[in-house]
């Protein structure tokens, strides 16, 4: 069944790739979008684009309010993140409410779970949220409640995200480039890994068979520490990998730092039972040499 789905943050790193996914696929995808030059990109890309800003919903409502579906996927880092968050749940509410979306797929993260400990988790572990993120649990129940209201919604929680030219490792392959050096924060902990195709494969499968009040990790299943995956990057990209103290990384970066050096790892398996999900990118340790080429290959792209 093909839907109309509205997307927000469309441009961003997870939305793209979702919107090009969906669009893919056959459905009609409405990108919310508050840059012209960004709109004109989506339009080229087979989106309808829709010019406004999650804080002034009365601009995009109507548009909204006529889509089968909506995904969550706007981020806007800093003070203003849960904030803007909360308005894009308040929008979406009332697209439900008195419009005809029936579908929800709200992205949350890998950072709810907080500290694993050195355990493998599932999405029956208490959360224990990272405080960069500590007001994620009620949202992802504000999501939830939507089916009170007639509609199924799913949440998302993936890991952190690689491939394409974007993101944080994409940051690692410009440090390379640029200062023939990656920082890596911390070193010894486990970060749940993910590729950006992988995480859009799997909103597609959620929205098209994902059953209400669902919540998904979604990582590939290998459990590397930051300092391996740092010293693959480097190694692919002629470069040298650097610890950043842990103390110094909480000086610089705040709450941000502690998420950073959470120890986690993770499992997948519900969403490879339940959506069928089978990522296609299983290791970035592996495949770092071919991810600095198509990091590379975006650069060029972008100049020319």
């Amino acid at each position: 069944m093909k839907h109309r789905v509205f997307v927000t943050g469309a441009t961003g790193y997870l939305g793209s790739a979702i919107t090009a996914r969906l669009v893919k696929n056959g459905h009609t995808v409405y990108g919310l979008t508050r840059d012209a030059e960004h709109a004109r990109a989506l339009a080229g890309r087979g989106v309808e684009p829709v010019l406004g800003d999650l804080a002034e919903s009365d601009g995009f409502l109507h548009q909204m309010k006529n889509c089968d579906a909506v995904i969550q996927a706007a981020v806007e880092y800093g003070a203003q993140q849960a904030t803007r968050d909360q308005q894009a749940l308040e929008a979406i509410q009332h697209a439900v409410v008195d419009g005809r979306v029936r579908r929800v797929l709200y992205t949350s993260g890998i950072w709810i779970q907080g500290d694993t400990g050195g355990t493998i988790v599932d999405e029956t572990h208490p959360l224990d949220p990272a405080a960069a993120v500590a007001w994620r649990p009620a949202h992802e129940e504000v999501a939830i409640d939507l089916g009170h209201h007639g509609a199924t919604a799913v949440v998302l929680r993936p890991g952190m995200v690689y491939g394409g030219a974007r993101g944080t490792f994409g940051s690692w392959f410009r440090d390379a480039r640029d200062k023939n050096t990656i920082s890596y924060p911390g070193g010894g902990q486990h970060w749940c890994m993910v590729h950006v195709d992988d995480v859009a494969a799997a909103y597609l499968l959620a929205l098209e068979h994902g059953e209400h009040g669902a919540r998904f990790l979604l990582a590939d299943e290998t459990h590397f520490t930051v300092r391996e995956l740092a010293e693959a990057a480097a190694a692919a990209a002629g470069a040298k990998a650097q610890a950043w103290p842990a103390e110094q990384v909480i000086a610089a970066l705040g709450d941000l730092g502690h998420a950073l050096l959470l120890d986690q790892q993770a499992t997948s398996a519900r969403a490879r039972r339940e959506l069928g999900w089978t990522p296609m990118h299983g290791s970035f340790v592996a495949e770092a040499p071919a991810l600095y080429a198509e990091w590379q290959a975006g650069q060029s792209a972008k100049v020319g």
